[in-house]
């Protein structure tokens, strides 16, 4: 398959061409806003300036950290509460795929910082659908993850008056979808957090973003009851965050420095005595259970690893050289040997029938390729450009 000469991205990722040198669009892209988004002198005061402005709120707790028991969670919060002296309120969103060692270093982390934590179990009859639907729909349950989480630390913020969620992504995955006319429902967060903070903007990216959230819930979600009991759960009630005279900011700690994986797990090892997976490789998930099958059904589905996100922007921010991607790809398991464990798992606590899945898994192969398409036809038409907030 053809890959871009610059990255690892193929022919049939979502919204990508190659220009006459075989580098794709996202390459491209980032290149033109790679002067903005490594200013780490210029970034480092916008986070100063919004933890020193949390310090002084006068809240109970300055920050909200959701906390998987993952990498870049636990080293978040310990950042935040050991190094930069903040009041943290860590929450873990019990999403019903939690592993034994997620579990084991999030005690050890609530145990080590001393900070409040508590762990929020989700009404597992609504979410198991939201769940299957996701797979039904997109092809893997992640989103029912993703998006619950995020709009629940969000919610839960809004409603404690806590002035910062501070979440996980790393920049891999804030910047995989770094496109004009990108689908992710965290770029308007992205944009406001490279600015100073603004009321009015931190409201208009928020109801972007919240149009976004309810657009892909829409799309998995059609039983009306079933998508109100969902958006009740997760969102904060209709038009109160338009009234609101403070609302928390949603930010990615990530965007705002270098990232280092291996530095930040030693990290924690010294401090924490924070145990590593038993899979030493990078970008690997080993606080959710159901992991290998969602890398799984994505391939089976997109034709393409799930690595390649991440991978792609390794490599434009100089963290990877392409051929150790490439070599880091030739280690993921064969995509016709389905990995039976995890899928079994992920299907039992869906109540999906397995024999769903194959018929699932072709029904959006085709849309996916069609929809690729269109796609490709639609850039080449408007060229779109994606364009960041100045530096200040």
């Amino acid at each position: 398959m053809k890959r871009c000469t610059r990255c690892v991205l193929p022919a049939n990722y979502r919204n990508i061409r190659f220009d006459r040198e075989g580098v794709c669009n996202y390459c491209r892209t980032y290149e033109e806003l790679e002067p903005r988004l490594r200013d780490f002198e210029t970034l480092g005061r916008l986070r100063d300036d919004r933890l020193a402005a949390a310090r002084a709120g006068g809240a109970e707790y300055d920050c909200l950290v959701g906390m998987s028991g993952g990498k870049d969670s636990s080293w978040i919060a310990l950042e935040l509460a050991r190094k930069q002296g903040l009041r943290v309120l860590g929450f873990t969103f019990d999403n019903g795929f939690l592993t034994d060692y997620a579990r084991d270093n999030i005690q050890l982390l609530i145990d080590q910082l001393g900070i409040d934590h508590f762990f929020h179990e989700v009404d597992w009859d609504l979410h198991r659908q939201f769940y299957a639907e996701a797979v039904r729909w997109f092809g893997k349950p992640c989103p029912g993850c993703s998006y619950s989480s995020y709009a629940l630390s969000y919610k839960l913020a809004f409603e404690r008056n806590i002035p910062l969620v501070v979440h996980g992504r790393s920049r891999s995955q804030m910047f995989r979808e770094l496109l004009a006319g990108s689908p992710d429902a965290f770029l308007p967060f992205v944009k406001l957090n490279l600015s100073p903070y603004n009321h009015a903007a931190n409201l208009a990216a928020t109801l972007d973003a919240r149009q976004r959230l309810e657009y892909f819930i829409s799309l998995a979600i059609k039983d009306d009851t079933l998508r109100a009991r969902f958006l009740e759960e997760f969102f904060p009630p209709p038009g109160t965050i338009e009234r609101a005279e403070k609302l928390p900011e949603f930010i990615g700690y990530f965007l705002y420095q270098a990232y280092d994986e291996k530095a930040m797990m030693g990290e924690l090892e010294s401090e924490l005595g924070w145990t590593r997976p038993e899979d030493r490789q990078l970008l690997t998930h080993a606080d959710c259970a159901v992991h290998e099958a969602a890398g799984y059904l994505h391939h089976q589905v997109f034709q393409h690893s799930i690595l390649c996100f991440e991978l792609g922007v390794m490599i434009r921010e100089g963290r990877m050289t392409r051929e150790k991607a490439m070599a880091r790809l030739g280690t993921e398991p064969p995509p016709d040997q389905p990995p039976q464990e995890s899928l079994a798992h992920m299907c039992d606590r869906l109540c999906m029938d397995q024999a769903e899945i194959a018929p699932i898994v072709k029904r959006l192969s085709k849309r996916n390729l069609w929809r690729n398409r269109w796609l490709h036809l639609k850039n080449r038409l408007t060229r779109p450009k994606l364009d960041l907030p100045e530096a200040h």
